[in-house]
């Protein structure tokens, strides 16, 4: 059995057990995605003028600059490229 053949086997395998198990995934994946609707609690930032709460806003942690630190990165890269020159 050469190469190729064992890989179209194995394809053909793999496609027989995806399409014999498909409604079993369908099911599960229909039964998982019920139990999440139901249980997942739903938070919303929003007033009724779809304006974000100001109190909420206030109690957000404060996101760290990212732009600063890529920034510093290539800067170092720079200068450790222009010293090893």
């Amino acid at each position: 059995m050469s190469h190729t053949t064992a890989q179209l086997l194995a394809i053909l395998l793999l496609i027989v057990v995806i399409t014999s198990l498909r409604p079993r995934l369908r099911d599960s994946a229909a039964r998982l995605s019920a139990e999440l609707q139901h249980r997942l609690p739903v938070y919303s930032a929003e007033t009724i003028r779809h304006k974000e709460a100001e109190f909420i806003r206030d109690r957000l942690p404060k996101r760290f600059p990212t732009a600063l630190v890529v920034a510093l990165i290539v800067l170092y890269a720079a200068a450790a490229w222009w010293l090893t020159r």
